[in-house]
């Protein structure tokens, strides 16, 4: 009988443990992350920055895909602070390297500029952009570093070549960037098993324990 036992014991540890690894593997957590508002203080949108190989990628997931049809310049700017309504606080363009501004300038462009956002007739629920030669990590090129940053929209589109901010017009949305995942997603989530792959680990325990006491008393 105890080999019945501990023959089942083995099956089902043989057949739930790449489920449970999977279960006990980390979801990878995004490097930083931006609330998005307006003037009024409404939360538009939550940017999710990732470190990639040599840049940083950007992904932003509207609340209303509605929320800003039309074309307008986007910028990481040098503090963060977002201050309304107009967003002074958030200082300058990004520019550790001393460039001026524009994406076509011939001199090369500042680290914090971005391609316009462009959200068309039909809106947009998520937008993906890039900010290559940025990191999440250390340096002098850090987006978390220093004084810290921020994501800028403003009204108009950006020109990509008129100093210092492009013509765009007034700044009309910022989110503070700030390290880890957006506010109300579980940085542990991938950890804890689901309840039915928490029930069969008791279970195998329970066989296993069995197993052992009937071992014992065969001995």
């Amino acid at each position: 009988m105890w080999r019945l036992w501990l023959g089942l014991a083995y099956l089902a540890s043989s057949v739930l443990s790449p489920g449970l690894a999977n279960a006990q593997t980390p979801t990878r957590q995004p490097g930083a992350s931006a609330d998005i508002r307006t003037a009024n203080g409404q939360s538009i949108a939550t940017a999710t920055l990732t470190q990639a190989a040599e840049e940083v990628l950007i992904s932003i997931a509207f609340r209303d895909r509605n929320a800003l049809i039309g074309t307008h310049a986007i910028h990481i700017h040098s503090v963060g602070q977002c201050d309304a309504p107009a967003f002074n606080g958030a200082g300058p363009i990004f520019n550790p390297t001393g460039k001026q501004h524009g994406l076509r300038n011939p001199n090369g462009s500042m680290a914090g500029d971005l391609p316009n956002l462009v959200v068309g007739p039909d809106g947009v629920a998520v937008y993906n952009l890039s900010a290559p030669g940025e990191t999440l990590q250390g340096g002098a090129s850090s987006l978390l570093g220093g004084r810290g940053t921020s994501l800028v929209i403003f009204a108009q589109p950006d020109d990509d070549t008129s100093q210092p901010e492009g013509n765009a017009g007034q700044r009309i949305a910022c989110g503070v960037i700030v390290a880890g995942a957006p506010s109300g997603s579980s940085a542990t989530a991938g950890n804890t098993p689901d309840p039915l792959t928490a029930g069969l680990i008791v279970a195998i325990g329970g066989m296993l324990i069995a197993a052992g006491f009937l071992l014992r008393r065969s001995a």
